[in-house]
């Protein structure tokens, strides 16, 4: 029995003492080399996160640089941090850690000073009370950088326990759009970081996966408190949120632009995705009074909300399709009253020309459309091609974005060969095509834009038609209808 009661002393004095000696690791850390890290605690022994910090050497500023777990064997007190190990020892006051890493074998034992100690105070941990983890969650700012110069806003949209996690730059610019949610016990964030231990102090966000890689934010300023916009609550009032200015998604290479406009009624209309100022696609929105969904493409989206620069939208399944607001758009909304409706008509050959003599575009390349009409306003021609910048350098001929360089140029017959994929025949029938010269392409971009501006300018036109078929359009002007009290025909 004394054998035993002895044996159990034993590993109780062991047990307190890593526990001790880990105790005293806790604490930013700077080395007489100028390197600085933080060590805090963990959700379990021997085992933590450490944050790496990086200098600015103009502003003597430190910055986060990256967050790693710290480990600690209790038999061999050897302290492990990414790729450093070594035994280590701290002082009696708990002032200096004496750490002889492998990236330091060759030099003398080096020192690191505690210049901070890391209070984690007011611990709400996720699984002890949820609730009260998700507000802290969701009513705060959060950085990974000690300079606050990104931030990270966890959004509740339809359920109390998940929601969206806005991402941006240092230059506020949105950098990421992904799920996040709470249960049992578990955070996840995006499809695959799933973090089983989790909590927030008065200071940080330290979360914890599976294989003890840990995740580290800062808390920031109280998060801005936003309206929430519901489709179904507010129908009128979020159609008008959509409708306006232009939402941006983020994706692989460029940056996707969703512009959502009413075309058909107020009930009806279009997004147009763009991508470098292109059009890549055009899709129908249409709300439905009867079952409360918008329909986009072929997704019925049961509900959807606003949360000031955010949008979400959610389908039957509970997947969650989020954009944010483009803030460098103009907040300008749209109506059913700026669209120019113009039947297909014989009458109205005028307007169409006027519409459709303008050069289009349409795809993320270089493909341009033109209807050219003739003389009768009601035949022509549609063109549609691809231009695509090429050079000469060296011994080959580069097409941008198109073809490889080409080192060789066959003729034989009216077949034009350069390599084993691209060969052309010299077509002699009648066609339209005529490239433009430099100062040509520069005059109609320029024109283009003078229209398209002036256009912009009036928003209503008056249309009038007359008895022999023919119709005229003129503008007035007034931006809205509201700006209207009444219209008057005066004759002389």
């Amino acid at each position: 029995m004394k054998k035993i009661l002895i044996l159990l002393f034993s590993i109780l004095l062991s047990i307190s003492t890593s526990v001790i000696s880990n105790e005293a690791l806790i604490g930013s850390w700077q080395n007489n080399a100028g390197v600085r890290m933080d060590i805090i605690l963990g959700f379990k022994p021997n085992v933590g996160p450490v944050i790496d910090w990086e200098k600015d050497e103009l502003s003597e500023v430190y910055t986060l640089s990256q967050v790693n777990t710290w480990s600690v064997d209790p038999n061999s007190n050897n302290l492990k941090i990414n790729w450093d190990s070594g035994v280590f020892n701290v002082s009696d006051d708990g002032n200096q850690l004496y750490w002889n890493t492998t990236s330091w074998k060759d030099r003398e034992e080096l020192l690191w000073k505690k210049i901070n100690n890391i209070e984690q105070e007011n611990i709400i941990d996720i699984k002890n009370d949820p609730d009260a983890f998700i507000n802290a969650l969701t009513v705060s700012e959060w950085s990974s950088d000690f300079k606050k110069t990104d931030h990270k806003e966890f959004t509740k949209t339809f359920s109390s326990n998940s929601g969206i996690l806005s991402e941006f730059d240092n230059d506020n610019k949105l950098d990421t759009l992904s799920d996040w949610g709470v249960s049992s016990g578990v955070l996840k964030i995006g499809s695959s970081k799933i973090y089983v231990e989790s909590m927030i102090s008065d200071k940080y966000l330290i979360a914890v996966d599976a294989q003890d890689d840990f995740l580290v934010l800062i808390k920031g300023d109280a998060k801005k408190v936003f309206e929430r916009i519901t489709l179904a609550d507010s129908r009128e009032q979020f159609l008008s949120s959509l409708t306006s200015g232009a939402w941006i998604k983020k994706s692989w290479g460029s940056d996707s632009i969703y512009r959502f406009r009413p075309i058909e009624g107020e009930l009806k209309g279009r997004s147009f995705r763009e991508q470098d100022n292109k059009l890549v696609s055009t899709a129908v929105w249409e709300f439905s009074p009867a079952t409360g969904a918008l329909k986009l493409s072929s997704t019925e989206y049961p509900s959807a909300l606003n949360i000031g620069d955010l949008l979400v939208f959610i389908d039957k399944n509970g997947k969650q399709s989020a954009y944010n607001r483009d803030n460098s758009v103009e907040l300008k909304g749209f109506s059913y009253t700026d669209v120019v409706n113009i039947p297909i008509s014989e009458r109205s050959t005028t307007e169409i020309k006027n519409t459709l003599t303008k050069q289009m575009s349409v795809g993320s390349g270089n493909t341009f459309t033109l209807f050219e009409f003739n003389a009768d306003n009601r035949t022509g021609y549609f063109h549609e091609w691809e231009s695509y910048p090429f050079q000469i350098t060296g011994q080959s001929l580069k097409v941008d974005n198109r073809y490889s360089k080409l080192e060789q140029l066959y003729l034989i017959e009216d077949y034009v060969v350069f390599d084993d994929d691209f060969a052309k025949k010299i077509d002699t029938r009648e066609s339209r095509m005529k490239p433009k010269t430099d100062i040509e392409a520069k005059e109609d971009s320029v024109k283009a834009i003078e229209v398209l501006d002036e256009e912009s300018k009036v928003s209503l036109k008056i249309k009038i038609n007359l008895k022999d078929g023919t119709s005229k359009t003129i503008p007035i002007p007034v931006s809205s209808l509201l700006d209207l009290k009444s219209i008057s025909i005066i004759t002389q």
